[in-house]
This record gives C-alpha cells, structure tokens and sequence, in this order.
C-alpha cells in the first residue's frame, strides 16, 4: 500500500474473512454497522415499574440506523458519537480530547483494523479509510469469533489514531499546493486547489466500532 504506513503499524484484517462467505462482511467499508445494542425492549424489563410478564414496549436498546438527520440521527442510547469533520493540521491535544468527547476507546489494545483507499475520491469522498472494531463487535455484529491473540495490536487506538493522520500528513502533504491531492476534489490547480483534512465517525459505541478517513477539501482564491 503506497498510500499509507499503516499496515508497518498493525496487523490489518482482509476485506473477506478467511474461510467465510457471508453477505455481509466486516470488511465492507461500504457498509455502516447500526447503533445500538442490538438488545430488543421486549426481551427484559427496561423501567422501575416494568416485569417480566409485562416487558417494555419500547425498542431502547434495539439498533438504531445511521441518519444523516442532525438530531434524530443521534444516539439513542449513548451521551456522545456522530460524525466529525475537521482540518488537516489538527494540534495532538486537541485530536484526543477529540476522541474522548466522542467516547472513541477500546480498552488495551485487543482490536481489528480494515483499510480501503478511494478508486475515485471526488465521487466517494475520501483518500483512505480505516474501520477500527473490537472483537466483541466482530462477535456479536458479524458472528465471527476470535480470542484476545486473534487481535492484539502493538498500538492502543488513539495513538494509531494519531499516527494515522500523521501518515496521511506526510503522504499528501498539508499545503493547498499539494501535488498527491491535485484533482482529488475536482479542482482545476489554479483557482480551487484541494487541501487535506479529515473525517471521524463513531459507527457502533457500545460494541465499539469506529472509523477515521482522510478526504480534501477545496481552497479557492
């Protein structure tokens, strides 16, 4: 992978698992997980004055589809999450307090990691991508079971975080005048040049699913 160091950072994970041919992969940037826990109201009493004969109505903790609606899109079940957008020169303080008002974690350092890089990043609106999940995700969202060793990084998430928008950094540069990201937004070199920044989504917090992107924007005079 030209475009990016990751990969001599940690282990990456295929885009098919080996050995399974479900529908829907982990691997599949092009899908997003639900929110949620996946655990319906109706299987356990959810309020004080609920009981088990009589279980709650309401779907809390089922999953919740992604929105792009800036209020019914947010968690229903969690204080923090969404999607942030931000610039390509972001100061390491503030990139992690960044990543703890979102609820951006994994505990140790146990977590898979899937790369993709755009074949046409004016249309899909990124350079490169990684989604980062938790074996518990893998587990519970995909049904495929690994043990701790399965996924032991030699980096805990938010310094690969940050060592991802490093290496998006020194490979298409921060400048307005820089030549990797030439027309990656459609501009014409002169008046609209593309600058580098990036994208960060909280996709499943209670079962820990994440992604971070390097995209362009446009600069005009």
């Amino acid at each position: 992978m030209t475009w990016s160091s990751i990969e001599d950072l940690v282990d990456l994970s295929p885009r098919v698992w080996p050995g399974d041919q479900r529908e829907v992969q982990p691997g599949n940037l092009d899908l997003f997980t639900p929110m949620g826990s996946g655990l319906s109201g109706a299987v356990f009493p959810i309020r004080p004055w609920e009981s088990l004969d009589r279980p709650s109505p309401g779907q809390y903790y089922a999953y919740q589809e992604p929105s792009a609606h800036p209020l019914k899109g947010a968690p229903a079940t969690e204080p923090s999450g969404g999607c942030v957008y931000f610039g390509g020169t972001p100061r390491r303080e503030d990139f992690l307090t960044l990543l703890r008002l979102m609820g951006v974690w994994i505990h140790g350092s146990n977590y898979l990691v899937f790369a993709e890089q755009a074949q046409d990043p004016q249309d899909e609106r990124y350079l490169v991508q990684l989604r980062v999940m938790s074996r518990f995700a893998l587990g519970h969202l995909f049904k495929i079971k690994i043990g701790d060793d399965e996924c032991r990084q030699g980096l805990e998430l938010p310094e690969l975080l940050w060592r991802f928008v490093e290496d998006q950094q020194e490979f298409w540069g921060t400048g307005m005048n820089a030549p990797n990201l030439r027309g990656a937004m459609g501009g014409d070199g002169d008046y609209a040049k593309e600058e580098l920044c990036f994208g960060l989504l909280v996709e499943n917090a209670y079962w820990r699913v994440f992604r971070i992107w390097s995209r362009a924007w446009l600069v005009t005079k």
